[in-house]
């Protein structure tokens, strides 16, 4: 009912006797007094289960009002954010949440929610403000299903304090070893050196007598760690080799593969920031703090219920590896397959730049794992223009898309059978279409005489250097002096 009936209308509704011969029906009843048959029948019910009360409307009130916090309320948030902090530990709405929680500083009834300290927070100016910092939906996550499946290792350089809380030049390396399903922190220790692979088999190997082996463990390509990609196998890749363990990396350049290791970092960093140790001893004893408190006693957000790690780690199933020792033989098929790949990238750079003079080089970007060239459809499609193809490079291929170039690859033999520099260049686009000629640098493999005299012709038009040759037709005739060579 959108409006309130009044009393007296009330009465009669319930006053109405539906047997009586002279009562008008119902429907004539709600006609005449300017009401629906539902409110009709809501007071009627509402007067049959509590009697006279039905006389008057319900209140609008709600039901459960805002509740209004007081100043020490207030101030109770306050100094658990302070005392958290300078504790050395993140001190957000949801921790300190968790600590008048478990410390029971108000009645079950007047703990104010997250949000309500989010508020006293922001009221009281103490909130760090990052407004470049990325939303945590533009990452894309992975978590293993289980515990032991996967360990995360990375290290970093932290620097000692003096006696009068002055940061030194002295520097320590800090080795952080965390299971990737349940964030539970199995080894971290620190070294007075620089980061080196004997320190890191020692933080590991601590770590497989204490827990057991992981069937993976990622890690940077730093050359303490792992370097299959560079073409060599390390120390530590043959220790976790011999007890059953795969060691494997992120790509270059992408820290967010390892972000829960990342992410460690920082809240260790402020938690030894916090009470500035002085000698190698204070941060080891400084770790085992650490890591009793970071397991055992703080809540994880990323974590189910915001469990500490511990508990997650009694809870999951655990998956560890079977022992089967892994051949040296496969760590270096491995490695020399990244060198051969890195060798072919260096190979196809070298020829670009020839006469280019630049290299291949930036990030990947994401890309099918094929394109496939019909004769019926003899053409490319990148950033949504279509790009048409000779009828003889009809095949499969194997594309590469960088900043600076994108380059088609031939599935049976590896070679490169079309390229072009990045950004897309051409002179004179008139719609998507565009001929692969009048791309800027265009290359292919075993150019027609007809296709080549397209692109001299256009490029003489549009990119004629200051030499007199066209950038387009001496990338091509280097192109096809070389693989007449290899032919």
């Amino acid at each position: 009912m959108s409006k309130s009936l009044s009393s007296a209308l009330r009465r009669q509704i319930i006053s109405y006797d539906p047997a009586d011969p002279a009562s008008p029906s119902i429907s004539e009843f709600c006609r005449t007094h300017g009401i629906s048959r539902p409110s009709f029948y809501k007071v009627r019910d509402r007067y049959a289960a509590e009697g006279n009360a039905a006389l008057n409307p319900r209140s609008r009130a709600p039901k459960k009002p805002a509740r209004t916090f007081t100043t020490d309320t207030a101030n109770i948030v306050l100094d658990v954010r302070e005392r958290v902090s300078s504790s050395g530990w993140d001190a957000g709405p949801k921790t300190i949440w968790f600590t008048v929680v478990d410390e029971a500083l108000f009645a079950d009834e007047c703990i104010p929610s997250v949000s309500t300290i989010a508020r006293i927070l922001k009221d009281a100016g103490v909130v760090a403000k990052n407004p470049k910092k990325r939303p945590r939906t533009s990452y894309i996550r992975f978590q293993r299903a289980a515990a032991m499946e996967l360990w995360q290792l990375d290290a970093f350089e932290f620097r000692l304090f003096d006696h009068d809380d002055t940061a030194l030049r002295t520097k320590v390396t800090i080795y952080q070893l965390i299971d990737d399903s349940t964030r539970m922190d199995v080894g971290t220790s620190a070294y007075g050196r620089p980061e080196n692979g004997d320190d890191a088999v020692t933080t590991v190997s601590t770590a497989l007598d204490a827990y057991g082996v992981p069937q993976e463990l990622l890690s940077d390509n730093g050359a303490a760690f792992n370097l299959s990609r560079q073409g060599a196998v390390t120390q530590l890749q043959r220790v976790l080799a011999d007890r059953g363990c795969l060691a494997i990396t992120g790509q270059f350049r992408s820290p967010t593969t390892q972000g829960k290791d990342e992410r460690s970092h920082q809240t260790l960093q402020r938690f030894l920031t916090a009470h500035k140790p002085v000698t190698l001893d204070a941060v080891q004893d400084l770790l085992v703090d650490y890591r009793k408190h970071y397991n055992h006693h703080r809540p994880h957000q990323s974590l189910p219920g915001s469990m500490r790690p511990g508990q997650a780690w009694q809870a999951a199933e655990h998956r560890p590896s079977d022992g089967t020792p892994i051949p040296h033989t496969d760590l270096v098929a491995t490695a020399l397959a990244y060198k051969a790949k890195n060798t072919r990238t260096a190979a196809t750079a070298e020829l670009v730049g020839q006469d280019r003079q630049h290299t291949v080089r930036g990030h990947l970007r994401p890309l099918p794992d094929q394109v496939v060239v019909t004769k019926a459809n003899p053409q490319i499609y990148l950033q949504g223009k279509i790009i048409k193809v000779p009828t003889h490079l009809v095949g499969t291929y194997a594309p590469v898309l960088t900043d600076t170039e994108y380059m088609l690859f031939d599935t049976r033999d590896g070679g490169e059978s079309i390229g072009f520099p990045m950004p897309l260049d051409v002179a004179e686009v008139t719609g998507r279409m565009i001929l692969l000629w009048q791309v800027r640098g265009a290359r292919i493999r075993d150019p027609k005489p007809s296709w080549l005299d397209k692109q001299r012709t256009y490029a003489a038009k549009h990119y004629a250097s200051h030499d007199g040759r066209t950038e387009s037709g001496s990338v091509n005739e280097v192109m096809n002096e070389d693989l007449s060579e290899k032919s």
